[in-house]
């Protein structure tokens, strides 16, 4: 077929006339100038000794880039380009008020692109302070809860308890504690160790040292037991010539974290017969148990006990 023939004859030579082709056209593409917006660091220079800003500054500003595409395609090659902040003659107490420029901007050199100009942020207030440090208590953030039957055994802790916190002496003056990234304990049955950084709130300009510390959450499990012998408060009337109650001793079951049951003792736990009230005569009463936080009581042993009045 003559039309097939025309496409697949000399094939070798056309493939190469298209590579060719396609080489120039990008060669072509490269050279075309373009803009394009780069996210890049913000840096402070020349910070007074002893001096600080009381907020975060950000950490990165967007600048327009303009340069041919292959250039910019590989300014990263030539090292990173930042912006700057000259803080020479800050103050503390004071706010320094920067407009941000392309003059802020550095480029690499032989970079082969040029800043048309700053998009954001194109101005700042940074108010400087005095910088401090001191020590500050941690306070760990644990979340959730354990496995069913199983208990916070103790308090929540860090090692280090303390850390050294850096910033301006308006903020860290006041720190009285800083807290921890959260740490979950959600389903656990083990005790817990694990390492999280210190948080400060968002807006100050703090750092700690360490940066880490290792929290530990001490986790225990359920324990049943047994109190035998546990005597009755008996309340009633004056005015009866007998008042007993049979038995005068009862068997408790209880449950609750493992220090704690395997601690409680009788003379922890109270058991109440409440017979004020009540006339002459034979009454079946119920026990009311009133135990310590976290014990739960299970059975009385008899639920029941005997309380004659005469």
């Amino acid at each position: 077929m003559p039309f097939r023939r025309a496409i697949f004859n000399n094939m070798h030579i056309k493939m190469a006339a298209l590579v060719v082709g396609g080489v120039l056209w990008m060669f072509a593409k490269g050279e075309q100038e373009s803009s394009r917006l780069f996210s890049i660091p913000l840096v402070l220079r020349n910070v007074p000794d002893g001096l600080t800003t009381v907020e975060k500054i950000p950490d990165s500003v967007d600048v327009l880039l303009e340069g041919d595409n292959k250039d910019l395609v590989r300014l990263n090659l030539w090292g990173e380009p930042y912006s700057v902040i000259d803080m020479t003659g800050a103050q503390a107490g004071r706010t320094l008020r920067v407009s941000l420029s392309p003059a802020n901007v550095i480029l690499p050199r032989d970079a082969g692109v040029q800043v048309v100009e700053v998009r954001h942020p194109r101005s700042l207030d940074l108010e400087i302070d005095e910088l401090i440090n001191g020590r500050v208590a941690v306070s760990p953030v644990v979340e959730g809860a354990p496995a069913d039957g199983y208990y916070v055994f103790g308090s929540k802790r860090s090692m280090p308890d303390s850390v050294f916190v850096f910033g301006p002496a308006r903020i860290v003056s006041e720190l009285t504690s800083v807290s921890t990234a959260p740490l979950s304990i959600d389903g656990r049955r083990n005790h817990v160790d694990a390492v999280r950084r210190i948080e400060f709130d968002g807006r100050w300009n703090l750092h700690a040292v360490p940066k880490e510390v290792r929290v530990l959450v001490g986790l225990e499990g359920t324990k049943i037991a047994t109190l035998p012998d546990v005597p009755m408060l008996f309340e009633h009337e004056l005015g009866f010539e007998e008042a007993t109650v049979f038995p005068q001793t009862v068997v408790l079951t209880i449950s609750g974290p493992n220090h704690l049951a395997s601690s409680l003792r009788a003379e922890d736990v109270e058991v109440l017969i409440d017979a004020v009230g009540l006339p002459r005569g034979t009454h079946e009463l119920v026990p009311e148990v009133r135990a310590p936080e976290g014990i739960e009581i299970h059975g009385v042993t008899p639920a029941r006990v005997t309380v004659t009045l005469q």
